[in-house]
Formats: C-alpha cells, sequence, structure tokens
C-alpha cells in the first residue's frame, strides 16, 4: 500500500507541474515563447524516459523515482527566478522528471500487483494523478487571476508535494532488476521494436484529447476564470470514470475499453466543431478516461522486464510529442478545425490497438 500511495502521490505532484507550466504557456507568454516553452517540456519527457528508463532497467527502479522527484522538486525552485532562460531550463528539468516518472511508477506499481486479478484497476489508480493534477493546476490558475498572486510562486507548492512524496517512495520495495544486454531503449528497439510501435500509436490519441481539452481551451476568447471552471467541471467525470475503465478492462480486456474512447473521441470532435465547447469538454474528458485508464497495464504488461522501465517511458512520452504537443500547435497555429485533427490520431490508435494481442491476464 505504501508503495502505491506514494506513486501516485509523486505522479500527482509531477503531473500539477507539468500542467500548470502548460497552461501558463497559453496565457502569460506570446505565441512563439509560449509554444517553445509547451512543447519544450514534451521533448524533455523523452528524453528523461531515456535516461531514468536506463537507470531503472540497468540500475534499480527506486533509485530512478527517487532522482526524478529530486529533479522535480529543483525545477519548481527554479522557477522563481525572474528570467525567461531560467523558466526554459525548469520547463527542461521538469520534462525530464516527468518522462522518467510516469513509467518507472507504473512499473513498480504493477510489479508489485503482478499477480492480483484486477490488476488493470489498481494501475488505473496511478492514472488518476493525472485529472488530479488538472485540477490543482485549474483551481491555482483561478487563484492566480482572481487574486493578482504573482504566478511562480504557486510553484512552491509542488516543491512540498514532490518533498513528501520523496518520504514515503524512498523505502518502497521493488523487484530486483533483470539487467539488458545492452542499453535497455536499444535492446527494446531491437527484440520489441513492433511493439513500441503499437504502444506510440495506442497513446498518441489519448495525448492529442487530453491537451486540446485541458490547455488548447485556454486560446478561447472567454475570460480565464470561465476556461478554467469548464476544464475543472470537465476533468472532475474522470475521478471516477477512470477506476471505472479500469475495472471494466479486467472484465472485457484492455483493447475493447480503448475502442470505446475512440468512439467517444469522434462524438467529441463533432460536438466542438460545433462550438457547443461545455459539451464538447465532457465528452473529451469521458473519452479520454476510456483511452487512458488502461494504458498504464498495457505499457508495462506488453514489455519484458528486462526493458520494461525504458520502453513503457520511451513509447508514452513519444507520442506524448506526436499528439499531446503537436495537435494543439497546429490548432494555435492553423486555427483548424477540430474534427479533420483528431480523426488522423483515432485512425492510428485504431490500426495500433487493432494489431496488439489482448495483455489482460497476461502473466508478467
Amino acid at each position: 500500500m505504501r508503495t502505491l500511495v506514494g506513486s501516485i502521490l509523486l505522479t500527482i505532484s509531477q503531473w500539477y507541474a507539468f500542467f500548470l507550466f502548460s497552461q501558463l504557456s497559453f496565457i502569460e507568454f506570446n505565441v512563439i515563447i509560449g509554444s517553445i516553452i509547451f512543447v519544450l517540456g514534451f521533448i524533455a519527457r523523452m528524453l528523461g524516459s531515456i535516461i531514468f528508463g536506463y537507470i531503472g532497467d540497468r540500475v534499480n527502479r527506486r533509485v530512478a523515482l527517487i532522482l526524478t522527484d529530486i529533479t522535480l522538486a529543483v525545477s519548481s525552485l527554479i522557477v522563481l527566478i525572474p528570467n525567461v532562460y531560467p523558466l526554459i531550463i525548469s520547463r527542461l528539468l521538469q520534462g525530464l522528471s516527468l518522462g522518467g516518472e510516469w513509467g518507472g511508477a507504473s512499473t513498480i506499481v504493477i510489479e508489485a500487483y503482478s499477480e492480483h486479478k484486477f490488476r488493470g484497476f489498481i494501475t488505473s489508480l496511478l492514472q488518476l494523478s493525472v485529472p488530479i493534477g488538472v485540477i490543482l493546476s485549474s483551481l491555482t490558475i483561478l487563484v492566480i487571476y482572481n487574486y493578482s498572486v504573482y504566478w511562480p510562486y504557486s510553484f512552491l507548492s509542488i516543491t512540498f508535494l514532490s518533498l513528501l512524496s520523496l518520504l514515503l517512495v524512498k523505502n518502497v520495495t521493488t523487484q530486483k532488476v533483470t539487467r539488458s544486454e545492452t542499453q535497455p531503449l536499444l535492446e527494446a528497439m531491437r527484440h520489441d521494436w513492433k511493439n513500441i510501435l503499437k504502444s506510440i500509436g495506442i497513446k498518441v490519441s489519448e495525448s492529442a484529447n487530453f491537451y486540446i481539452f485541458t490547455s488548447y481551451i485556454f486560446v478561447n476568447s472567454s475570460s480565464i476564470s470561465f476556461l478554467s471552471l469548464i476544464v475543472l467541471i470537465s476533468i472532475s467525470f474522470q475521478l471516477f470514470l477512470i477506476p471505472f475503465f479500469g475495472y471494466l478492462s479486467d472484465l472485457f480486456g484492455r483493447r475493447k475499453i480503448v475502442i470505446i474512447g475512440l468512439i467517444l473521441m469522434i462524438l467529441a470532435g463533432i460536438v466542438l466543431s460545433r462550438r457547443n465547447l461545455l459539451l464538447g469538454e465532457i465528452l473529451m474528458s469521458v473519452s479520454d478516461s476510456a483511452l487512458y485508464a488502461p494504458q498504464s497495464s498495457i505499457f508495462t504488461e506488453i514489455f519484458d522486464k528486462r526493458y520494461r522501465f525504458t520502453a513503457s517511458n520511451f513509447s508514452y512520452q513519444v507520442a506524448s510529442i506526436l499528439g499531446g504537443s503537436l495537435a494543439p500547435v497546429i490548432l494555435r497555429a492553423n486555427q483548424s478545425s477540430f474534427l479533420p485533427v483528431t480523426l488522423l490520431y483515432i485512425l492510428v490508435t485504431f490500426i495500433s490497438v487493432v494489431l496488439i494481442t489482448e495483455t489482460k491476464g497476461k502473466k508478467i
């Protein structure tokens, strides 16, 4: 239980920091600087998956997790330096930290509960850190702009959370690492490149979905407080839907739940194209819940434990660049319609999920 609680708290800290900076990049900065800060976080996440994945697969899972925690705390303090260059360094460190932490926490949790009948449900609890992180970041945005708070001060709360989570994860027990033959990522690419591509494809539409309805929404002409409220309402549905879909994935399989999410995403794109903002945001959130709930399970169940930490993280973070960073930037730069952009991502995920072997009940 300590492993699960500590991993969830650390992952909440990571997502809170990442989402807050992502939302602020659309509010506090012009298009060029804001886009650089936004996209840089995603690129850094991919690099972090390689760096911390190497430590997690070659040295120790727990050591890798602790280092991501310390990196997050440092990045949140650097934000306080009033200059654009420290902000870029902070975003870089923040991305590196998250890039290593998500797959690390997922790997540690699923290996701890590898024999559990409802491990899809258990790992979906870790995924709750995302809506909780968005709720915290959106509430922070409301406080900043309603009470004229200097926005870098808000990152002090993230430093506190990361240090608190460190107390819980510093003594977690992990499975003994079976070292890969070479660099874990190279071994994964050599022996399991098909599953890496499929995993990227499964993630990419969910990532595009999520950052459209939580970050891109702030380019609308409505007030920031109103838009933050819509995000809060929409994301709140995920607090019960993510565990619900995680539970269903244990009953009916991971693939079926992902396909349900894709159907809902098509409906959401149609609604948003008709400018029904609140309903469209809610549908995007429900769709994202179905797409996201099984991901920790799929990404860790699909890869061999020799490179599981690295391969699951790397696949996740590459997909986040292709979906999460590109989709909002494309929409913002070209003022594109939602539906054509989302349909492309949906097609990629559908093909990928059809090609994977069902992982429910797989011995890991």
